[in-house]
Formats: structure tokens, sequence, C-alpha cells
């Protein structure tokens, strides 16, 4: 009877090593497919460029979940809740799309914390935790209270 129970250990033990196999393979080829830059996977344009924050990663950062409000050519943005506040998240593929976005929000006043293909709209309340969480530099927008605001730096 041992043998037979040994025998039987090692066929199960074969069997579960077959499926394992079976499944690295099928997961092997669902992320050569689907994967990141796989064969089926979604355009290049959706995902952000290497080492660029995406808004997701921006608003994890924060320590909110974004809601995509906007997927453009040169723009994809969110819009998240932290701490009450709403806050605008948007992400570009390149520095000279984050340039041309920065340029026409500074004419609305305001101030943005800006980074490596990214741009945040900041409020007082939360100026200094996104600028402390996310780094960047904060741009200020025209003061329509009477003269322009400078830039700052961080």
């Amino acid at each position: 009877m041992p043998a037979v129970a040994g025998g039987a250990t090692r066929s199960v033990r074969t069997a579960f090593q077959w499926a394992a196999l079976l499944v690295l393979f099928l997961l092997g080829v669902l992320e050569l497919l689907g994967g990141a830059g796989g064969l089926v996977g979604s355009s290049q344009a959706a995902a952000p460029a290497p080492g660029r924050s995406s808004v997701e990663d921006l608003a994890r950062r924060i320590g909110c979940t974004a809601e995509i409000t906007a997927e453009a050519t040169d723009l994809r943005q969110g819009v998240c809740t932290s701490g009450g506040e709403e806050i605008w998240i948007a992400t570009f593929p390149t520095a000279r799309a984050r340039d041309a976005w920065t340029t026409e929000a500074k004419a609305y006043g305001g101030s943005y914390l800006v980074g490596d293909g990214w741009a945040v709209v900041l409020s007082d309340a939360t100026a200094d935790l996104l600028h402390g969480l996310l780094g960047g530099e904060i741009v200020n927008g025209v003061d329509h209270a009477g003269g322009h605001a400078h830039t700052g730096g961080g």
C-alpha cells in the first residue's frame, strides 16, 4: 500500500506542476498580447512617457482616486477630492504641451504646481501640502486684483 500512496502523491504533484506551468504560460501569453506595450494593448498615446506620472499615479500620491474628465492627444485630465478640496490634475505627453496649457491657464489667475509632464491646480488650502507630496514648481497666474504674480521656485 505505501508504494501506491507514494505513487499517487507523485502523480498529484506532477499534475499540479503541469497546471502551474500551464497557468504561467497563459499569463505570459496574456501579458504579450494585452500588457503594457503588448500586441493588442492600449495605444501608447494613453500611456505616460517613461518616467512620467499618470493622472492616477499623482492622485494616488495625493491620497485620492482620480476620475478622468478629459482624454485628448495633448492632455489627460482628472479630478479627485482630498480633505474636502477638489484637486484637478493634468498630464501631458510633452513639455511643450504642458507649457502651452500652463501659459493659457495662468491668464485665468490661480496657482499651479508644475512638474515633469504634469500640472495640478492649487488652492490656498492645498498649495503647501501638494508641493510637499509631489515636488514640482509653484507657478502663479495673473493677479486680477492689480498686477502679475511672479513664478515661484521649489
